[in-house]
């Protein structure tokens, strides 16, 4: 469990930039709960967790990946992972994180809705993927 919020916690830093870093801090422990209740798709080598992927339901709460081993197909693994289990997934990301953005794009999903996030102050893009037919 320790690794799984270590690797939120410095993706969450590196990722929003734009948020205050004691905002994530301060919410390790909800998290850590949060993690315990959810739903994840692990990605591990050699014994090291490399990343995981949090689901609440079909809503995806989370992508995260260990920054050594990043860029490196291990979040489109877990995402395929998710897809193959789910047919329809949500998500949420922030507008002032375009890489995620785009990456979600890229993976069939398309935005849905804008809101602010009232804790932290930004917008975020809601998104959706539904499996097509040709994807069965």
């Amino acid at each position: 469990m320790r690794t799984i919020t270590n690797i939120w916690l410095e993706a969450n830093l590196d990722a929003h930039w734009f948020i205050d870093p004691e905002y994530w801090r301060n919410y390790s422990p909800e998290v850590q709960k949060a993690i315990a209740d959810a739903e994840l798709f692990i990605f591990e080598d050699c014994g090291e967790i490399k990343g995981f992927l949090g689901l609440d339901g079909q809503y995806i709460a989370g992508l995260f990946v260990n920054k050594p081993f990043r860029h490196q197909g291990i979040g489109r693994q877990l995402l395929g992972a998710a897809k193959r289990t789910y047919p329809e997934l949500t998500l949420s990301v922030y507008e002032k994180n375009p890489i995620a953005h785009q990456f979600y794009l890229d993976e069939g999903f398309r935005e849905t809705d804008r809101v602010l996030d009232n804790v932290t102050g930004e917008m975020a893009i809601e998104m959706a993927w539904q499996k097509s037919h040709n994807e069965d």
